[in-house]
């Protein structure tokens, strides 16, 4: 996955249109965004697939219920941090509930690979691949197959620039303006639809 120049800043407008149930479009986007992370996090814990999705989906609740009780003061963390403090969470309870041994036996066996799992850390690094991910499915119907390839070729999979050329009968310099244009799109969309920020918190739009 190439980066996107550095994380990107969001608009702050778009975790306080979270807080607007009948906001559909907000929230559909934070779905397809964060319902593959928090499922691939459950699932690196060890869950099945059926319980990684009855985790994913009690987390997507919890956030929808408590979303306006959530503090965005940057000093108190990110949104980011909160979410992932919630996915900890229900995996360290679905653990408990799910088995038989007292809580005490629980914690010792099983502390070090859930009751610290899901750092913010590693929530950030799993919610940027799928970011990435979920911002190339919106983008790639507006470029030629060609130009796509182009940038998918060289910025995704690594292949020289020159082969690239020479496989899509164009010259190296075409090469780097198709990367150039869906990078720049892409970026425009993180930035439009991701859910954290540190900046203006109060000024909705």
């Amino acid at each position: 996955m190439p980066p996107i120049d550095q994380a990107p800043q969001t608009r702050p407008s778009l975790i306080l249109r979270l807080r607007k149930p009948d906001d559909f479009q907000a929230w559909q986007e934070f779905v397809e965004i964060y319902q593959p992370v928090i499922d691939a996090l459950a699932r690196k814990r060890g869950l099945q697939a059926a319980d990684a999705d009855d985790v994913t989906q009690e987390v997507l609740t919890r956030v929808a219920r408590s979303i306006e009780k959530w503090d965005p003061d940057p000093s108190k963390g990110s949104f980011r941090a909160w979410l992932a403090t919630i996915t900890r969470n229900l995996v360290v309870q679905f653990f408990r509930d799910s088995s038989r041994l007292p809580v005490s036996g629980i914690d010792s066996q099983i502390g070090d690979i859930v009751v610290k799992s899901v750092h913010p850390e590693e929530f950030d690094l799993e919610r940027e691949r799928q970011l990435f991910l979920w911002a190339a499915r919106k983008v790639q119907p507006r470029f030629e197959p060609k130009t796509w390839k182009a940038f998918w070729s060289t910025a995704v999979d690594g292949k020289n620039i020159p082969d690239v050329a020479d496989q899509l009968g164009i010259t190296k310099a075409q090469v780097y303006v198709c990367r150039s244009r869906v990078m720049s799109l892409l970026k425009q969309t993180v930035e439009r639809a991701d859910f954290d920020s540190t900046e203006d918190w109060g000024h909705d739009e």
